[in-house]
């Protein structure tokens, strides 16, 4: 079958001197990206790096990151994207746990690297050897074309148990997402889209993929300050980006007009209708796109209107959503119930984790022959039109600037803690206005027999999150209580949690870290 870097093979057959991409380096056309990444991959063969073969990628934004997902791909390889904005502690984890083979990283990263069993690579220092490797493309032998859908890539989202989950997708899930969205995207070859979401998040690869599907240019975001705000938009002016996709969070910063904008794409989060009402304008198309990562990317999208209800539209071609309640029955239009996804586009599971697997990508009547139904935890309803409204979560994750986030990964971390009785965590914002942003906070019940010092326990728990979480999931406040509000069934009624009034802890990443 056909593999997800023969996607841009394909391109670069048919365009070789269109920009494939501009980043700080410099532009390189679709052939000396291409070279590149043969380089890497027969560098990777040569090393016994192929079929069946995770490689994990721990890299700022640079060119080095596009030849990585291209060469890792050649090389018969999955790849497995890591935040660089990640501690330590959660990327020796990922690392452990995707049981990599390798590891590409560069320079900047040598000391969060040094505690990994795995081998190294340092791409950025390793360019005289690189350049001596064939710049032809690697012919996989019959070893490496053996598995008839293999895993194009591993992405770690947020889990309960206090440690990231790894999601595996395969070949077959991922082209078939890149058959059928660069047409309903309107993604065009004179285009030039904005890259500005990190790689260990699959926003990136509804980014990047159709991009280079249709022969686009892909334009590289920016690492510091010009990621939001006035800056993003003079930047996003200055390099010319037709295309723009972001997280309505991320929309929400920018001050001004874009006149050369005409597709703007919004997911990661709900959509607040004034933002809509802001961007709309004759000859500019507004998108909503939403999926979790265990779908493939995208499951539903929608065209957004000005003074018409926000929803998530209906399924993709090839997917199917149906909402079934508490006992996995299918509720009639207009009822509230769980989302769940079938279709190709469902991942094969997480890495390491039959039980959670069985439990949330289910056989059932309803899934298109051959797959299964993933359940998403999200609820929603369909709505007379025949759009899917989209209601929230059903448990404790939730999104925040985008990131998926579950809570209990935040307070599991905080109860491991000797002298907290009890954690929870919540989103919530600090305006009653709509669209106001929310923010993580945490609330602590210290144990009987803590010392009452609150003050150096909410400095070590502080310290602790930044050592173990990505910096998006760092809590902006930390409250310690006599007590948390209960329901009768005796959970935590999160709706009752007061607003913070603890003091505001700085996070590591900032309010939109990209890398």
């Amino acid at each position: 079958m056909r593999r997800l870097h023969q996607v841009f093979e394909t391109t670069c057959d048919r365009t070789p001197t269109a920009v494939a991409v501009e980043c700080e380096q410099g532009r390189f056309t679709y052939d000396e990206l291409d070279r590149r990444a043969n380089q890497l991959a027969h560098h990777l063969v040569d090393n016994q790096i192929g079929a069946g073969a995770r490689v994990g990628i721990l890299l700022p934004r640079s060119i080095h990151t596009y030849v990585a997902l291209l060469g890792i791909g050649k090389a018969g390889a999955a790849f497995v994207p890591i935040d660089p904005a990640s501690p330590s502690d959660r990327i020796s984890y990922i690392a452990a746990d995707a049981d990599v083979d390798l590891l590409l990283t560069s320079s900047d990263f040598s000391g969060a690297a040094t505690e990994l069993s795995c081998p190294i690579l340092q791409i950025d220092t390793s360019t005289d050897l690189l350049v001596t490797a064939p710049s032809t493309r690697v012919v996989l032998d019959d070893a490496n074309q053996r598995d008839p859908d293999p895993a194009a890539y591993v992405i770690y989202t947020s889990g309960s148990s206090g440690r990231p989950k790894g999601v595996e997708v395969t070949q077959a899930s991922i082209r078939n997402f890149l058959d059928v969205v660069p047409a309903i995207y309107d993604v065009r070859p004179t285009d030039r889209v904005y890259q500005g979401m990190t790689i260990s998040f699959d926003f990136s690869i509804e980014e990047i993929w159709p991009t280079w599907s249709v022969g686009a240019t892909l334009v590289a975001g920016p690492t510091d300050s010009r990621r939001l705000g006035a800056e993003l938009a003079d930047f996003l002016e200055h390099t010319g980006v037709t295309v723009f996709y972001c997280v309505p969070t991320l929309l929400a910063t920018i001050p001004r007009e874009l006149p050369l904008v005409r597709t703007l794409l919004v997911g990661g989060e709900a959509c607040p209708a004034q933002l809509v009402d802001r961007w709309s304008r004759p000859g500019r198309r507004i998108l909503n796109t939403y999926g979790p990562t265990e779908a493939t990317v995208t499951a539903t999208w929608g065209q957004l209107l000005p003074r018409r209800p926000v929803t998530i539209g209906r399924p993709l071609p090839t997917y199917s959503v149906v909402l079934l309640d508490e006992a996995r029955r299918p509720v009639p239009d207009g009822e509230v119930g769980e989302i769940c996804i079938g279709g190709p586009g469902v991942a094969r599971g997480y890495v390491g984790r039959p039980e959670l697997t069985a439990d949330r990508f289910i056989e059932h009547a309803m899934a298109p022959a051959g797959n299964r139904l993933y359940r998403t935890g999200d609820l929603g309803r369909i709505t007379d039109d025949g759009e899917i409204e989209y209601l929230g979560r059903a448990d404790a994750e939730v999104k925040i600037r985008g990131y998926r986030v579950d809570l209990g990964e935040i307070e599991n971390v905080l109860l491991e803690d000797t002298e907290v009785a009890q954690a929870v965590a919540a989103l919530t914002a600090l305006s009653d206005e709509d669209g106001a942003p929310s923010e993580l906070a945490v609330y602590v019940v210290a144990s009987a027999d803590a010392p009452n010092q609150e003050h150096d326990l909410a400095d070590r728990l502080h310290l602790v999150l930044r050592q173990r979480l990505p910096g998006y999931m760092v809590p902006s406040f930390l409250d310690i209580v006599a007590g948390l509000p209960t329901m009768p069934s005796g959970k935590v009624d999160r709706a009752s949690l007061p607003t913070p009034s603890g003091r505001r802890l700085v996070t590591a990443g900032g309010p939109f870290a990209a890398a």
